[in-house]
């Protein structure tokens, strides 16, 4: 029996009044840092999630970074936005449930990949899709957090069924975690073409697509799911994804050597924010 519940009836994640007023700061062209680290400073858990990024391996340059302005330095002001990001998400999941934990550690997963993906195939935009795999499932949390024992259930069916989450979504709620999207992405004041992507990310590409930049960033988010299910197998839910590695790589410009070395380089990785 399908859920009575309706994408308007959904509890959506909301930044807290600090981490609202930092995204509000690097929307704007030129952010003045030394406000956006005054505000952050202001909020324990904020600088320790920015600290643990700028500690992490995908940063890490030497000596650890024990202060808020030297965490932004290092990781960029596009970085910073990540971390206000995971901060809010993790703020809004119970801190109890496991389900919201594996859906957190999955984005977190995707985001490296799909940074070091883009690292290789298109440099400039890194950070951006980087962003892009960390929030690519928001919606998949605004489920967990709503209606947690049937999305529970829903998980456990597409793994053992081998079945696409996005399909049964579709069956048991009568819409997509990729349709409640773009309301949750708005909170966060992200870039219209991640919305753009996400939306349409279960979906067949559009052969009339022209923006090449585009097809690039939906190759990169597909490729890091392609790799990610290759690593980790039955312990990763299967989604509805259309092209195939092979012809991600050709879009990509990667070859068998890099997409080794991207493998190598996300397993490092891995571990760093668990728990």
């Amino acid at each position: 029996m399908s859920s009575p519940i309706k994408p308007d009836q959904l509890n959506f994640p909301r930044a807290s009044p600090q981490a609202a007023k930092v995204l509000a700061y690097l929307s704007a062209e030129d952010p003045d840092m030394n406000e956006v680290n005054s505000i952050i400073m202001q909020d324990p858990v904020l600088a320790g999630t920015l600290l643990r990024y700028a500690n992490s391996p995908l940063y890490w340059r030497g000596g650890e970074i024990s202060n808020v302005p030297a965490a932004t330095r290092m990781i960029g002001i596009k970085n910073v936005r990540s971390a206000v990001v995971m901060t809010t998400l993790r703020a809004t999941c119970p801190a109890e449930s496991e389900l919201t934990k594996t859906i957190l550690q999955h984005s977190l997963g995707i985001a490296t990949l799909c940074k070091l993906i883009a690292k290789k195939s298109c440099p400039a935009v890194a950070d951006d899709l980087e962003l892009l795999g960390l929030i690519h499932d928001i919606g998949m949390v605004v489920l967990a957090c709503n209606v947690e024992d049937e999305y529970r259930a829903l998980l456990m069916r597409a793994r053992a069924e081998n079945i696409a989450i996005d399909v049964l979504e579709k069956m048991e709620f009568g819409f997509t975690h990729d349709q409640i999207a773009a309301k949750a992405l708005h909170e966060f004041r992200l870039p219209k073409r991640h919305e753009n992507v996400l939306t349409h990310f279960h979906q067949l590409p559009d052969e009339n697509e022209t923006d090449d930049e585009l097809k690039k960033e939906r190759a990169v988010l597909i490729l890091a799911h392609r790799l990610l299910f290759d690593m980790h197998g039955g312990d990763a839910c299967t989604e509805t994804l259309f092209e195939s590695t092979d012809e991600l790589m050709q879009t990509l410009n990667l070859d068998e050597g890099a997409l080794g070395a991207i493998r190598e380089q996300a397993q490092a990785h891995f571990s760093d924010f668990t728990g």
